[in-house]
């Protein structure tokens, strides 16, 4: 089969979940003999060279090209993230000349790249991977003055998606959230994971011996609300003199209703613990992120909400104790108590108590469950039974074709290119004066502060 896949990171540019879903699948899709040619981009990357590798053809969208048909969505002048997330997924779909030559196109569900594939009438078979929308990104952390654009995105999304050729998951709580929105069946496939070629399979022994010594965690993934440290800071809180260090890496984002940095937040907010007990250590190197992974105690997962949170199976992968929400999918994957702990989302008691648990334990036990752990997601995860899952899901959707029933008139034109507006500012025609005046003068007051800042 010729595969095109339309997704807005791959390496070695980014190292984001939907990057690391795709690093670990596409290679093993060419090695089962099919053609996979990747378009990488968004609304807010930049061109990249093309290069190939692994049997991959990897091109990037051109970003000057998003630009210019940025006039075709003027209607949304309003929501300019919505405008140019349009405006992208349309740009892809013209540069891989509307997929023309392939047999069918995997799209995101983020950044909207899958809207083409759905409302053109000349589009091949197409699946919708749902690594998590713009809009259910939002719904989780919502962000001060984006409340527009997430209710109208959230519209689009649910509308659109209810008439996807194939919706896939690769977590079974998001594949049934996405079956109560849309009424549609959701396909779900696990995650391809290697570990052998990655890891030294004495990796596991690298526990702390010395029973004295505190267990030292680690959580890997940006400081942001919906990843979960809020509530591991009232764990830690609740345990004293008890609890764990634990090293954050990750950058640090916005908390969203409040627009100051989630790590501004939490220094104000837990004194005590933030820098304290949970230490911020900033961005680090996939591989620097990989060793710190192979030595930590443990690995912790906090998420409120996760599609799947790799960083609980690169964990596991590494023979490490992994402790993971229930908020996250990679939780599916654990058996409480037997190769790792997972507790309660959003719940610092059931945190405090699964720390307590893993501090109770001793180095055989932990080494036990690291084992365990480590081969779960080799058995589960296993690349090429992976990879042969998904080709026989692709097969039956060519065979059965494009769904049926299209998107209506209306919601087609709402996602379509239109020609340029005379005015696009004309919406402003709605506010007045006096809350345009005051708006204004707030927004310079703001950015004069910042610079003085």
């Amino acid at each position: 089969m010729k595969l095109l896949f339309i997704i807005p990171e791959y390496p070695p540019y980014s190292a984001g979940g939907i990057s690391t879903f795709y690093r670990h699948l596409l290679p093993e899709l060419s090695k089962l003999g099919h053609k996979v040619h990747v378009l990488v981009g968004s609304a807010f990357t930049d061109t990249q060279p093309s290069y190939e590798l692994d049997g991959i053809t990897v091109e990037f969208l051109d970003s000057a090209a998003v630009d210019s048909n940025l006039t075709k969505f003027e209607n949304y002048h309003a929501v300019p993230e919505l405008k140019r997330h349009l405006s992208a997924a349309w740009t892809a779909w013209e540069q891989v000349n509307q997929g023309q030559g392939y047999d069918l196109v995997e799209a995101t569900d983020w950044g909207l790249l899958f809207v083409p594939w759905i409302v053109a009438d000349n589009s091949i078979p197409s699946v919708v991977q749902l690594h998590a929308s713009v809009g259910q990104i939002d719904w989780h952390d919502p962000e001060k003055g984006g409340e527009l654009l997430a209710h109208l995105v959230r519209l689009l999304e649910v509308g659109l998606l209810a008439h996807a050729d194939e919706l896939q998951s690769y977590a079974q709580p998001n594949a049934r959230e996405w079956n109560s929105l849309t009424q549609r069946p959701v396909t779900y496939i696990p995650p391809a994971w290697s570990s052998a070629s990655d890891l030294n399979d004495s990796g596991i022994n690298n526990i702390n011996e010395s029973e004295a010594k505190p267990l030292k965690g680690l959580v890997v993934g940006r400081i942001q609300y919906w990843k979960g440290p809020t509530f591991v800071c009232e764990a830690l809180r609740l345990m004293g003199d008890a609890a764990s260090t634990i090293d954050w890496v990750g950058r640090d984002v916005s908390y969203g209703k409040l627009g100051i940095p989630m790590s501004t937040y939490l220094s104000q907010t837990y004194p005590d613990i933030w820098g304290i007990k949970l230490h911020p250590v900033g961005l680090k190197s996939p591989q620097e992120t990989a060793e710190l992974q192979s030595k930590a105690d443990f690995i912790l997962v906090p998420s409120t909400w996760d599609v799947c949170n790799y960083t609980a199976i690169e964990g596991m992968g590494h023979g490490r104790v992994v402790l993971c929400s229930t908020g996250a999918g990679a939780s599916g994957l654990i058996n409480n108590g037997e190769n790792g702990f997972t507790f309660s989302a959003n719940d610092p008691v059931a945190l405090a108590k699964s720390l307590n648990k893993l501090q109770s334990m001793d180095v055989k036990a932990r080494q036990q469950m690291g084992a365990l752990a480590r081969e779960t997601v080799k058995t589960l995860l296993h690349p090429q039974q992976v990879a042969v899952q998904r080709i026989k899901a692709y097969e039956q959707l060519i065979n059965r074709g494009k769904y049926p029933v299209r998107p209506n008139p209306w919601l087609i034109d709402a996602v379509s290119p239109h020609s340029p507006l005379e005015q696009p500012l004309a919406f402003l025609e709605n506010l007045t004066l006096q809350e345009l005046s005051q708006y204004t003068l707030q927004r310079g007051l703001r950015k004069l502060m910042r610079r003085q800042a």
